[in-house]
């Protein structure tokens, strides 16, 4: 629904068979037909040649489904020409290096798409992932930060901030995050397990054992009412 919701939004870019007949593809995938939604989309960027969504939902579509790098690739190298300030490309362009095995390049692409739309939270989490894996701390900090006051409810960002932190051997600002993370989310337990961890790395044994059988302890078992017998 999202990509049929964009094609609409964009109808004062082209003219209106343009959209209908782009929205009418990419109703195709929402029925669960993605094949058949690329063969559309790319009829509809063969007509019209010079608009970039298409090329950017068939990149997309390409990705998706597995299938060839090199023509999503092509795909995106034309949509960046025409639009080269859209976001969705250059994160496309990350997925892309990734499926490459390219981290480096794909978290460069990832800064790209930032650098368009600073609120692309799926761009700056998967660039936050990207930087980490390469032992960039302090890139992967920076993200992490940004998408923890964006998502405060996102207790998967805080525990990864708090393991970027803890790299840094910042021990007291990672504790301080997990604690963050535990209001938010008080009977996680892999918040728990994280907390008690950090404790008995820092040589707090007794605090670790405690939110660990606080972890392991089975929930109290109910109690079955009473019934009264039967009155046949």
């Amino acid at each position: 629904m999202v990509w049929l919701i964009l094609a609409g939004a964009l109808a004062g870019a082209v003219d209106a068979p343009a959209n209908t007949a782009l929205t009418q593809a990419l109703a195709r995938e929402e029925a669960g037909d993605s094949a058949g939604a690329l063969a559309g989309v790319e009829s509809v960027l063969k007509a019209w040649p010079a608009w970039e969504l298409p090329r950017i939902e068939a990149a997309r579509l390409l990705l998706k489904l597995g299938g060839e790098l090199d023509r999503a690739e092509a795909h995106l190298e034309v949509a960046s020409a025409l639009a080269p300030e859209n976001p969705r490309a250059h994160y496309l362009r990350g997925l892309l290096w990734e499926e490459r095995g390219k981290p480096l390049l794909a978290a460069q692409a990832y800064e790209v798409a930032l650098l368009y739309r600073p609120s692309y939270e799926e761009a700056r989490f998967r660039a936050a992932g990207l930087w980490m894996a390469q032992g960039d701390w302090l890139k992967a900090e920076y993200h992490y930060r940004l998408l923890s006051k964006a998502r405060p409810e996102w207790v998967q960002v805080r525990l990864l901030l708090a393991q970027v932190l803890e790299r840094q051997e910042r021990m007291e600002e990672s504790e301080r995050e997990l604690l963050r993370a535990r209001e938010l989310q008080p009977e996680n337990p892999l918040v728990l397990r994280r907390l008690a961890e950090l404790y008995e790395r820092t040589g707090r044994a007794k605090l670790a054992e405690k939110l660990r059988k606080s972890v392991e302890e089975p929930a109290p078992k109910r109690r079955m009412r009473t019934l009264k017998p039967s009155r046949r």
